[in-house]
């Protein structure tokens, strides 16, 4: 199923370095120029007003949202705790995770 693979990319791409995560570091990630290919994924789980919060910002920037499984089950993937919000700085990785995910992910 494409959710594993998602959630194994998630995992490389922690054990690289090459998440974003926090609220204020979100934030600056969405806005940053330098980056061209972007990705949120958030937890379905994630609350009202950060979904609301995110979701706003992801429009305005033009960045592409992914409301994917759980807050539990990111955080395992990716060996933190309690992640609702993470962004991929790595390209290669924004582009493999959004075809898994346009696959029916």
């Amino acid at each position: 199923m494409n959710e594993q693979k998602i959630l194994t990319l998630l995992g490389f791409a922690s054990k690289a370095k090459k998440l974003v995560y926090g609220k204020d570091n979100i934030r600056d990630y969405i806005k940053n120029p330098k980056l061209k290919n972007k990705l949120i994924i958030m937890a379905k789980d994630t609350g009202e007003r950060v979904k609301k919060d995110i979701k706003i910002r992801c429009d305005i920037s033009k960045v592409p949202l992914i409301e994917f499984s759980d807050k539990k089950t990111i955080s395992k993937a990716t060996g933190m705790e309690n992640v609702a919000v993470i962004g991929i700085i790595d390209e290669n990785m924004v582009k493999s995770i959004l075809e898994f995910y346009s696959k029916g992910g």
